[in-house]
């Protein structure tokens, strides 16, 4: 598991670790790696403007209402799905 401190973490900077993290896997698995899924467990700060956002009730969290995602496309050798998630007590759509 990769950890870094996101709090202050712009959407370019983020960007740029994960798509070194998915080079490297490609760099070292080659075609062994089909397919990479990344979730970022984030704040509503971390997304960005003008991509859609979608969020859902919650019920089993306690404190949180919604869990709101947006996923962030990634140019890179191999096939992935990124996704930004964040809870809060109200549903932030784009």
């Amino acid at each position: 598991m990769l950890h870094t401190n996101a709090s202050n973490m712009h959407e370019e900077q983020l960007r740029a670790v994960i798509t070194g993290f998915i080079h490297q896997l490609h760099k070292t698995g080659g075609d062994a790696i089909s397919h990479v899924t990344v979730t970022v467990h984030g704040e509503l700060k971390h997304f960005s403007p003008g991509r859609e956002i979608n969020a859902i009730p919650v019920s089993r969290i306690k404190g949180v209402s919604h869990l709101s995602y947006q996923e962030m496309p990634i140019d890179a050798p191999l096939a992935n799905r990124v996704t930004i998630i964040a809870t809060g007590n109200e549903a932030l759509t784009a």
